[in-house]
C-alpha cells in the first residue's frame, strides 16, 4: 500500500495551519497593545471614520467616551478606535473651547 504520497500534502496543510495561527496570535498582541495605549486626551478615529478626543475610558466594559463636538460625547467600543495622531492636521482640529490642560475626570465623581 502506498500511503507516502499523502504525507506531503498533509504536512503542507498542517504547516499552513500552524503558521496561520501564529500570525493571527501576533496580530492580536499588536491590537491589544494599541488599545492599551489609547487614553485621555488622545485624538482618535473610529473604524467608521468619526473623529474625536477621548474624554473617558471604562476598561470594565471595554468602552471609551469621545468628545466629537463641544458638549457632545458619545460612547464607543475600544476595539472600534484607531489612533489618529498620524493623520494630517486637517483631520485633527481641536474642539472649540477645549482645555488642553484639563485633567481626566475622577471616577468617584461620576453619577449613574
Amino acid at each position: 500500500m502506498q500511503w507516502w504520497p499523502y504525507v506531503i500534502p498533509l504536512a503542507l496543510l498542517f504547516a499552513l495551519f500552524i503558521f496561520g495561527q501564529r500570525k493571527r496570535r501576533q496580530q492580536m498582541v499588536v491590537e491589544a497593545e494599541r488599545i492599551s495605549q489609547i487614553g485621555f486626551g488622545d485624538d482618535v478615529m473610529t473604524t467608521s471614520g468619526l473623529y474625536g478626543t477621548v474624554v473617558g475610558r471604562n476598561d470594565d466594559d471595554g468602552t471609551a467616551q469621545l468628545a466629537i463636538a463641544p458638549g457632545v460625547e458619545v460612547t464607543w467600543a475600544l476595539a472600534a478606535l484607531r489612533d489618529a495622531k498620524s493623520l494630517p492636521d486637517q483631520y485633527r482640529k481641536p474642539l472649540a473651547g477645549a482645555d488642553d490642560e484639563a485633567e481626566p475626570p475622577d471616577e468617584a465623581d461620576r453619577t449613574p
